[in-house]
């Protein structure tokens, strides 16, 4: 009797206390399969605007570290503003390697902040592509 009356015990605390308290989290907006709707999309903005952001840009540039070259050079920046505004993601393309890391150096030491692209009220990553051209005479 002792020995079932401690099996009875064993098995009904063991029961008691191998419950799980479930919680559910709430669902959060899952924007995923959403269809893009352009009026919802408020783009990135610089303080002053884009030409207030190439002419700063321009003006950090210092052509001395650009060695060899005669005439016209081209390149294009690729940069991603991020949620807080700030510069990330800088990739340089062009024929001068030194205008390249030039133009990225510029790029990532820029401090003034961009307004970040906003989707449907909250802020998200957004892409921008800018082209550089540099004559020299």
């Amino acid at each position: 009797m002792k020995k079932l009356l401690f099996l009875l015990f064993s098995f009904g605390f063991t029961l008691c206390f191998s419950q799980v308290n479930k919680t559910e989290t709430p669902p959060t907006q899952d924007h995923s399969r959403d269809h893009f709707i352009p009026e919802a999309r408020k783009p990135a903005e610089y303080p002053g605007g884009i030409g207030a952001f190439m002419q700063e840009a321009a003006g950090k540039i210092k052509t001395n570290k650009i060695k060899g070259i005669k005439g016209k050079i081209k390149a294009n920046a690729r940069f991603a503003v991020n949620v807080v505004g700030e510069i990330e993601k800088v990739s340089v393309t062009g024929d001068n390697e030194d205008f390249n890391k030039e133009i990225e150096r510029v790029l990532t030491s820029m401090r003034k902040k961009w307004k970040p692209e906003e989707y449907k009220g909250t802020p998200v990553l957004s892409w921008y592509n800018l082209p550089f051209v540099i004559n020299f005479d």
